[in-house]
């Protein structure tokens, strides 16, 4: 699939591309600036290509998006600097941006037959209520300018496509681009008070959550109008300004009142702003909480590895009992992940890990004989292995740290024969994997230290074991952060992740043949 992204400057579209570069998805990114301006952090984006394009001018979105024939555009760009879309010399420039651009995205989109993704904002409304607007809603209320050109950008897409996904988002933070949270850090450096509006409530939203959402819902056609935000109840900006100042305690913050401000009317209510998680359609699942999120976007640790919980949008995504689980994912017959249900607290957390009436009913008729746990560090590759005579069907997880783990179809009569699937594994995930008979597996620690645990349907037999070279140009596996140049074997020891560790291969692991030498199921 290839995806055109703009807007990959800021926050939200670094973050989509860097979610489809670590799918395997093709992603062009594009924004003003005549080269890739955003966050130079060593993540895929950096060197993923790039369009320099101005949304505004028709002729040039219309060349570009024919010309590339992406599968699907996500409309990230926008004039987003609320207040200073209030000047009277800004306003035909907010205009131009936010709903001329978007309407020469959708026209371009509908000339190819692509889909196409708008992010827009809870401030189509008027923030006046006390529970969600649904997004059905039709009741637009914008009390500013930028409101008022997010909703006829939304218009546009929705009067021009029918293969369109119209994303309502709220209070977005994330490691890159400007947010709220970076401009109260800034100010409170050179600032010994802060004065916060403490009547406009809302609910955060995490870049990383809602990059991973918006890629979900590309891979389907459950197209329409959605809201997004985070868990993690509702806070005000006063609030919220406190709790990403947590450690200056030297910093006074006071409170004012939206109608103390000199200002425009802003919106009092997120249009998700709740007490409770509500269940904006069937097809949406928990989100992480976005107060867990916030402390990592404080101290630092941004991968995507640190998420427990995202938001999920998946068309074959099953929910019995106490698990999730989608089925055949990377279009391969059999592969599952399974996503427990996690009970949390302020006092850690429960979940069941297995439930063999729950997997039953998920259509897993599966018989366990042996549970197995492995540790390792930074670099241990371990695989591709499987057992010939006696295949084994493993459920895997991380408990500790963060693997990447893959699957490679052997068996001869499946229609994705030599195809494989990789999906990152971890303690925070606590994500589940599960590989049927006739695929190689194996994983490669991301983390400092990873424990690593498995259920397998058959015990091990000794001179049964087989495997596939890990690195066989034919099957392609993207392992990530991974470094060096195929050298016509097995043999790692020309490999380091992007840090330099090496990677670290038994010897075993070293002399396996590729796929098209290897055992056939």
């Amino acid at each position: 699939m290839k995806v055109f992204v703009t807007g990959v400057a800021g926050q939200l579209g670094h973050d989509v591309m860097n979610d489809l570069a670590a799918r395997g998805y093709e992603g062009i990114g594009t924004d003003i600036a005549p080269k890739y301006s955003g966050a130079d952090d060593g993540t895929a984006v950096t060197t993923m290509p790039y369009v320099s394009l101005d949304i505004t001018d028709r002729d040039a979105v219309e060349k570009t998006i024919t010309e590339l024939k992406p599968d699907v555009v996500v409309h990230c760009a926008a004039w987003t600097a609320v207040d200073l879309a209030e000047d009277d010399d800004k306003k035909a420039k907010v205009h131009a941006i936010n709903a001329d651009g978007t309407q020469n995205i959708a026209d371009a989109c509908k000339k190819i037959d692509a889909k196409m993704v708008y992010i827009s904002t809870d401030y189509v409304f008027d923030g006046q209520g006390t529970t969600p607007w649904q997004p059905d809603c039709k009741d637009y209320a914008p009390l500013n300018v930028y409101g008022q050109t997010k909703l006829d950008g939304e218009l546009a897409v929705a009067n021009t496509l029918e293969k369109y996904f119209i994303v309502r988002i709220a209070w977005v933070f994330g490691v890159n681009g400007k947010n709220f949270i970076k401009t109260m850090l800034n100010v409170g450096k050179t600032h010994d008070k802060l004065t916060v509006v403490s009547d406009q409530i809302g609910t955060p939203t995490y870049t990383l959550d809602l990059s991973r959402l918006l890629v979900d819902m590309i891979e389907t056609d459950k197209y329409g109008y959605y809201h997004a935000t985070n868990e993690g109840g509702y806070i005000s900006w006063y609030d919220f300004t406190k709790k990403s100042l947590s450690r200056q305690w030297s910093l006074v913050i006071q409170s004012i009142l939206r109608t103390d401000l000199q200002s425009h009317l802003l919106p009092q209510q997120s249009m998700v702003c709740q007490r409770q998680h509500v269940r904006l359609t069937a097809d949406w699942t928990r989100t992480s909480l976005w107060r867990m999120d916030l402390s990592r976007s404080l101290h630092g640790r941004m991968r995507c590895t640190d998420i427990c919980r995202r938001l999920t949008f998946r068309k074959d995504i099953e929910i019995m009992g106490q698990i999730k689980v989608q089925k055949n994912v990377g279009g391969i017959e059999g592969l599952c992940i399974i996503e427990p249900t996690v009970h949390g607290d302020n006092r850690g957390y429960f979940m069941e890990t297995y439930n063999s009436k729950d997997m039953q009913e998920a259509g897993i008729d599966r018989v366990f004989v042996q549970d197995n746990q492995s540790c390792s560090t930074k670099g241990v590759l371990r695989g591709l292995h499987f057992q010939k005579e006696y295949p084994q069907a493993k459920l895997v997880r991380a408990v500790k740290g963060s693997v990447f783990d893959v699957a490679v179809d052997l068996r001869s009569d499946s229609k994705t024969y030599g195809k494989w699937f990789g999906v990152e594994l971890t303690e925070e995930n606590k994500k589940q994997f599960l590989i049927p008979e006739g695929f190689a597996h194996g994983f490669l620690v991301l983390s400092d230290v990873a424990e690593f645990c498995y259920k397998v349907t058959d015990f091990w037999h000794l001179g049964d074991e087989s495997g596939l070279a890990w690195n066989d140009p034919a099957i392609g596996i993207e392992w990530p952060q991974l470094v060096g140049e195929y050298p016509g074997s097995a043999d790692g020891s020309g490999y380091t992740l992007e840090d330099g560790t090496p990677i670290n291969l038994s010897d075993k692991d070293q002399k396996w043949e590729t796929l098209e030498n290897t055992f056939k199921f």
